[in-house]
């Protein structure tokens, strides 16, 4: 039966400390490289990474499992966004407002796909 009738209560510690692990290799890997492509993969390696954990827990359903990957990837982000937006000389700020626009909605697209590979499968009684 599992937990069918026990709402289980978020565990936000646990995935702010996911999404430091995500903000350090992030920022590191904007530091290195400053390529949005980069900095993209970086950020969604973590959200795949606890997103696999889920599946293998089968405890998420889509809803909080949307949830939780989109705290992690924003939690994971912000650092590499403010570093390379806020420096940005005033020709440049367009396209990487542009650029960030671009990787919110890709962000968005990989947190529903990994929420939909994370969710508890079906039961049938």
């Amino acid at each position: 039966m599992g937990n069918l009738f026990l709402r289980e209560k978020e565990r936000w510690g646990l995935w702010s400390f996911w999404g430091v692990i995500g903000a350090m290799l992030t920022t590191y890997v904007a530091m290195a490289t400053k390529a949005p492509l980069y900095i993209t993969l970086a950020a969604m390696c973590v959200v795949i990474l606890v997103s696999s954990w889920m599946l293998y827990s089968k405890r998420y359903d889509f809803l909080r499992a949307l949830k939780v990957t989109a705290y992690i990837l924003f939690v994971s982000v912000l650092p590499a966004l403010t570093l390379l937006i806020i420096p940005a000389a005033k020709q440049q700020r367009g396209e990487l407002i542009f650029q960030s626009v671009f990787f919110a909605l890709l962000a968005l697209v990989g947190c529903v796909v990994c929420a939909l590979i994370a969710k508890r499968p079906k039961q049938y009684y």
